[in-house]
Protein backbone atom coordinates (compact mmCIF):
# COMPACT_ATOMS: atom_id res chain seq x y z
CA UNK A 1 0.00 0.00 0.00
CA UNK A 2 1.04 3.41 -0.95
CA UNK A 3 0.49 6.67 0.54
CA UNK A 4 1.57 10.07 -0.86
CA UNK A 5 0.42 13.15 0.72
CA UNK A 6 0.54 16.62 -1.48
CA UNK A 7 0.38 20.21 -0.39
CA UNK A 8 -2.86 22.02 -1.67
CA UNK A 9 -4.54 25.47 -1.55
CA UNK A 10 -7.95 23.89 -0.48
CA UNK A 11 -9.44 25.74 2.65
CA UNK A 12 -13.11 25.40 2.38
CA UNK A 13 -15.49 22.65 2.69
CA UNK A 14 -17.16 23.85 -0.84
CA UNK A 15 -13.52 23.58 -2.54
CA UNK A 16 -13.38 20.40 -1.29
CA UNK A 17 -17.24 19.39 -2.53
CA UNK A 18 -15.67 20.83 -5.96
CA UNK A 19 -12.31 18.65 -6.17
CA UNK A 20 -13.82 15.86 -5.01
CA UNK A 21 -15.68 14.95 -8.24
CA UNK A 22 -12.42 15.06 -9.86
CA UNK A 23 -10.59 12.81 -7.15
CA UNK A 24 -13.25 10.09 -6.35
CA UNK A 25 -13.02 10.05 -10.67
CA UNK A 26 -9.32 9.72 -10.51
CA UNK A 27 -8.18 7.53 -7.76
CA UNK A 28 -12.01 5.84 -5.70
CA UNK A 29 -13.90 7.38 -3.04
CA UNK A 30 -12.12 5.87 -0.18
CA UNK A 31 -8.56 6.81 -1.17
CA UNK A 32 -8.28 10.43 -0.50
CA UNK A 33 -8.84 12.18 2.45
CA UNK A 34 -8.13 16.35 2.73
CA UNK A 35 -7.14 17.69 5.71
CA UNK A 36 -8.22 21.71 5.21
CA UNK A 37 -7.21 22.75 8.76
CA UNK A 38 -3.74 22.45 8.80
CA UNK A 39 -1.40 24.94 6.92
CA UNK A 40 -0.34 22.71 4.69
CA UNK A 41 -4.02 21.83 3.55
CA UNK A 42 -2.78 18.35 3.35
CA UNK A 43 -4.42 15.82 0.73
CA UNK A 44 -3.92 12.28 1.73
CA UNK A 45 -3.78 9.45 -1.28
CA UNK A 46 -3.96 5.96 -0.59
CA UNK A 47 -3.12 3.09 -3.02
CA UNK A 48 -3.26 -0.78 -2.86
CA UNK A 49 -0.01 -0.40 -5.30
CA UNK A 50 1.50 2.85 -6.85
CA UNK A 51 -0.29 6.31 -6.58
CA UNK A 52 0.28 8.10 -9.70
CA UNK A 53 1.08 11.29 -8.75
CA UNK A 54 -0.10 12.73 -11.82
CA UNK A 55 -3.06 11.86 -12.20
CA UNK A 56 -3.81 13.29 -8.66
CA UNK A 57 -2.35 16.72 -9.73
CA UNK A 58 -4.51 16.55 -12.41
CA UNK A 59 -7.71 16.31 -11.23
CA UNK A 60 -6.96 18.92 -8.28
CA UNK A 61 -6.13 21.37 -11.07
CA UNK A 62 -9.12 20.67 -13.25
CA UNK A 63 -11.13 21.97 -10.00
CA UNK A 64 -9.09 25.02 -10.23
CA UNK A 65 -6.96 24.06 -7.36
CA UNK A 66 -2.78 23.52 -6.79
CA UNK A 67 -1.62 20.17 -5.53
CA UNK A 68 2.31 19.11 -4.91
CA UNK A 69 4.25 16.04 -3.25
CA UNK A 70 4.81 17.16 -0.46
CA UNK A 71 8.27 15.46 -0.90
CA UNK A 72 8.72 17.55 -3.89
CA UNK A 73 7.43 20.56 -1.94
CA UNK A 74 10.08 20.20 0.96
CA UNK A 75 13.06 19.20 -1.47
CA UNK A 76 12.66 22.27 -2.94
CA UNK A 77 13.12 24.59 0.58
Amino acid sequence: MELVTFKTNISTEKAVQRVATYLNAAVGTANWQLDIRGADKKLMVYSPGMVNEMQVIDAVHKAGYYAISMEDYYSVY
